[in-house]
């Protein structure tokens, strides 16, 4: 799978989501970028650690809004979002001692995760969320 080059399918209808989704995508493209030009782990270790960073506080309005709206999948989404963070820690932990190359394969890993996770996942959430708050 290539790299997300289009924002189009991250929508799931619920704003705030979306624009958070678009964001990761610029910065898993950011990084791919910049891995592609070969600049080393001192320039893409950052970007790497923000885009980790940015989709734990990503996961966690996610999961605060599903609390907060009693999603009745709650607890299914977040073990995904917990098994994504895990892995996304461990690639970050392996690139920084030198243990992991960003090839286009691994960043392909990061853009499947990111829209196979929105598509799944949150479009599932989104569908949801906008069926019960329509008035």
């Amino acid at each position: 799978m290539a790299i997300i080059t289009e924002s189009g399918d991250l929508s799931v209808g619920v704003r705030i989501l979306d624009c958070d989704h678009r964001e990761m995508a610029d910065a898993i493209r950011e990084l791919h970028a910049a891995a592609m030009a070969d600049q080393d782990r001192s320039l893409t270790g950052p970007l790497l650690r923000r885009l980790a960073h940015f989709t734990m506080t990503h996961f966690a309005l996610e999961e605060g809004m599903m609390g907060a709206t009693k999603y009745p999948e709650r607890a299914a989404h977040r073990l995904n979002h917990q098994r994504m963070i895990v892995e996304l820690k461990a690639m970050a932990a392996r690139h920084s001692r030198g243990q992991l190359a960003l090839t286009p394969d691994a960043l392909s890993i990061l853009s499947e995760w990111h829209l196979e996770h929105v598509q799944r996942d949150d479009l599932r959430y989104g569908s949801w969320l906008n069926q019960t708050t329509r008035v």
